[in-house]
């Protein structure tokens, strides 16, 4: 009997060590989590740099940039040839303007047999201030150019317009009927005046 009241007592005092280890390490797990999850989320962010800091590094780097395009042998320039800056600061990139005659071309063939009626536009190559200048040459001299044009279409005949290869043709002899006009005969310069193109091309009553 007395062996079972030691056995008995024995065992109480295992369960009330127990519970208290349990409880002691719950509390402990909860506090370490706690400073776990307070110093990750509370951590202060890195403080930005201030708008003196962030130019200052811009205009480094833009300088680096500069002279790295400076001494490098293949380097891209920063702004194209044919750019042309204005007094602004600003650039002008050359463009294709187009020039459109406002009436179509009407001519018989030279052989009697159709009629061709066409429509044409100029094409021109240059920065602002050189398409302008361009145009207004164009303006002056539309009725000349017009002159000239109908001479030569009046001058063809259906076999010499009857394929796209003809008609380029035809297209690249207007071209240079429009330079000479436009241009005179001995120009100083390579023509501003680059293509010339039709809009529409009909050819009735063949």
């Amino acid at each position: 009997m007395a062996e079972d009241s030691i056995a008995k007592s024995k065992s109480g005092s295992h369960h009330r060590l127990f519970l208290p280890l349990m409880i002691g390490s719950c509390i402990s797990l909860v506090l370490v989590l706690f400073v776990i999850g307070y110093m990750t989320l509370t951590t202060p962010e890195p403080r930005p740099d201030d708008i003196y800091t962030i130019m200052k590094n811009a205009k480094a780097k833009a300088d680096a940039d500069k002279a790295g395009a400076g001494n490098g042998d293949d380097a891209a320039p920063a702004v194209p040839e044919d750019a042309t800056m204005l007094p602004d600061g600003t650039f002008d990139f050359a463009r294709y303007s187009y020039y459109s005659f406002p009436l179509p071309f009407v001519a018989n063939l030279s052989n009697g047999k159709g009629l061709l009626t066409v429509e044409i536009a100029i094409a021109t190559y240059g920065n602002t201030l050189a398409s302008e200048k361009v145009m207004k040459q164009l303006e002056t001299f539309n009725p000349k150019m017009r002159s000239a044009i109908n001479f030569k279409l009046s001058d063809q005949t259906l076999d010499d317009v009857n394929t796209v290869a003809k008609r380029n043709k035809l297209a690249k002899a207007l071209l240079s009927e429009v330079r000479l006009v436009v241009d005179g005969q001995t120009p100083t310069a390579p023509s501003a005046i680059t293509d010339l193109h039709f809009i529409k091309f009909v050819l009735s009553g063949t």
